[in-house]
């Protein structure tokens, strides 16, 4: 998989318009922060967001300090959890600001981003264990810029309920089948799977994983748009087919109704592929049978990683990058991903889940995971694709006029 720098379009740029000088001759460079050479010395912060709750989450934190500095008791390390919400925003006023932490978390599409513009260093990371995807996911021009500490993966996720009283033994594993069984569950008033086509639908997860099954991507190898190419359009045709169908709850998939209020939570869907099994727990219960992800022409779902990343104004680059090596290694992998629930993004660490649980079954599926395209504006395009994917569903447009406008305005974004 390719990786893209391409730069973005003035809409884009305007919130992080100053990051690359920030940035810029004021750092430290990489490898130094001004003790003796080799030594790891001086103090970082770090920011995190809460995988539970605040307190909690300090508290791993400071269990894993301890352990950072009882192996370089010349280092400090605080930490600084910050809430979710404007996470992007949020940090990049403080880079501009001047009071931005060493290091930060952040996911694929976020990490591509700041690279873009000069707020990242390349990590010197020991990468013996880590999963190959897991890697893909944050590096830019074959150079690691963050260091896997968590994965997640959708894959497919099915209502014992509804299977008995559809009928259906086995889930639908393709598309076809998917069609297939829609006509059984319908008789018996129920839906075989659900579609999410709302202006605000986070696209990673509720439409790119069709993309990809029909052998497609939203973007070229050479990091172009290509949201009117054919197999984004077959992709659309589908999601449009099974409203049409009557398999697919249609005021569910474009009112963004909530699981609990949905036809999820009335337990009429047989299955879901676009939600983490986890999700489902508060509806489903202990009736959640994990499936694999749907096959067309490739099987491929979405999985996101998280990572720890070293910003280039961090005048302590040598501490920070011992750090994202720690926090990346396997003891701390194990400690962190069985702690909050995640998966674990080194092949070399067993988590320990019970065989045959949520945890277990789904783990089976890290390797088919994507986090998309390695392209900077890759999140911000997703709001010029997500109106015309709903208008294609709701059939106020095919799917072609669809995605030629989604192309058009997508293209207007990142010139």
């Amino acid at each position: 998989m390719k990786n893209h720098t391409k730069a973005v379009g003035p809409l884009m740029a305007a919130a992080l318009l100053s990051l690359a000088a920030c940035g810029g001759s004021e750092a430290a460079d990489p490898g130094t922060n001004g003790g003796d050479e080799g030594e790891v010395q001086g103090a970082i912060s770090v920011r995190v967001y809460p995988l539970k709750d605040e307190a909690e989450d300090r508290a791993f934190w400071e269990e894993q300090i301890e352990r950072f500095t009882s192996e370089y008791p010349e280092a400090e390390v605080s930490i600084d959890v910050q809430p979710w919400a404007d996470r992007e925003t949020a940090l990049t006023t403080a880079i501009t600001g001047g009071t931005a932490p060493d290091v930060a978390y952040m996911i694929p599409d976020e990490l591509r981003l700041f690279q873009s513009q000069g707020a990242l260093v390349p990590l010197e990371l020991e990468t013996d264990g880590i999963r190959e995807n897991a890697l893909e996911a944050t590096s830019v021009d074959g150079e690691i810029y963050g260091a896997p500490v968590l994965m997640s993966v959708v894959p497919g996720v099915c209502d014992a309920q509804a299977m008995e009283k559809a009928g259906i033994e086995t889930a639908p594993a393709t598309w076809d089948e998917v069609k297939e069984m829609g006509a059984i569950a319908k008789e018996q008033g129920l839906y075989i799977t659900e579609v999410i086509a709302t202006n605000a639908a986070t696209l990673n997860t509720t439409f790119y994983p069709f993309v990809w099954q029909a052998g497609g991507n939203v973007f070229d190898e050479e990091g172009n748009l290509t949201a009117d190419s054919p197999e984004v359009i077959e992709a659309v045709a589908f999601m449009r087919e099974l409203v049409e169908l009557g398999y697919v709850n249609e005021n569910d998939a474009t009112a963004g109704t909530p699981n609990e209020q949905s036809s999820i939570g009335k337990r009429e869907v047989v299955c879901s592929f676009i939600q983490d099994p986890v999700n489902l727990e508060g509806v489903w219960g202990d009736d959640r049978v994990v499936v694999p992800p749907l096959t067309h022409k490739e099987q491929r779902t979405y999985g996101t990683v998280g990572s720890h990343v070293v910003l280039k104004g961090s005048a302590e680059q040598d501490v920070a990058q011992a750090w994202v090596n720690f926090v990346s290694s396997a003891e701390t992998v194990k400690a962190l991903d069985t702690w909050a629930g995640y998966q674990s993004p080194r092949e070399d660490v067993d988590l320990g889940w019970e065989e045959g649980s949520i945890q277990a079954e789904t783990a089976k599926y890290l390797d088919a995971t994507f986090s998309g395209e390695a392209v900077p504006y890759g999140r911000a395009v997703q709001s010029a694709i997500a109106p015309q994917v709903q208008a294609a569903v709701l059939g106020q447009a095919t799917p072609e006029e669809a995605m030629a406008a989604a192309q058009e305005a997508g293209e207007a974004l990142i010139r």
